[in-house]
């Protein structure tokens, strides 16, 4: 995915996630897979989709009568861009501030700390090779 590709609004989100959780699907099963978190119509998740289908995130292949959704990109790769926008948009390249949040207010968890250690340590490996 290039960094060309328009953000998602936290609605796409939630229809992104319908399609990474599935594999493929059409807006008629999304649409029941989003049904009792949203409560979103057929025409809403269709549009949806067309939007996503144009923003480059979703491709699209005609089966018989109907159209069939999958991802174009993976998940990681989405995740990757939008850390590494607010990264260097949002905190301006500075870490305090996410680390701040996730510390005081979203108060990681022992097991959330250990991991975050260990991702520590290993970085500092590699760098020192």
């Amino acid at each position: 995915m290039n960094k060309t590709v328009a953000d998602l609004a936290k609605a796409e989100w939630s229809v992104m996630e319908a399609l990474w959780s599935r594999g493929n699907g059409t807006a008629t099963e999304l649409q029941g897979d989003l049904t009792e978190a949203h409560g979103w119509a057929y025409s809403t998740v269709k549009t949806m989709l067309d939007r996503l289908v144009d923003k480059g995130y979703v491709k699209s292949r005609r089966v018989g009568n109907v159209y069939e959704y999958s991802a174009r990109i993976k998940r990681k790769s989405v995740v990757a861009r939008i850390v590494d926008d607010v990264y260097d948009r949002v905190l301006k390249g500075s870490l305090e501030p996410l680390m701040d949040r996730l510390l005081k207010a979203r108060r990681l968890s022992r097991e959330e700390s250990v991991q975050l250690r260990e991702m520590l340590d290993r970085y500092e490996e590699e760098d020192h090779r």
